[in-house]
């Protein structure tokens, strides 16, 4: 668990900074921890929008890989009130 956790916050660190769609729509910066804690609520979404090589490397649990070019609203989440974390 503690290995877990320790990768979680390494990975997320690669990641920083990690943008958020608030309430408000203003994209927002996270910590390693506010991520945690997202990542456990329902509607929360984690995308990674690094090089392939790097997502296969490691990346925040539950992530789905999109190109940083070539995604479209159908990869995204249906529910248009969801966070989405990149």
């Amino acid at each position: 668990m503690i290995r877990s956790m320790k990768t979680l916050i390494g990975v997320v660190a690669l990641l920083v900074p990690l943008l958020a769609l608030a309430e408000d729509k203003a994209p927002v910066e996270l910590t390693p921890q506010q991520v945690a804690q997202a990542i456990t609520e329902k509607n929360v979404y984690v995308f990674d929008n690094n090089d392939s090589d790097s997502f296969k490397s490691g990346h925040v649990p539950h992530a789905k890989w999109l190109h940083p070019g070539l995604y479209t609203s159908k990869d995204l989440p249906a529910n248009k009130g969801a966070t989405l974390i990149f």
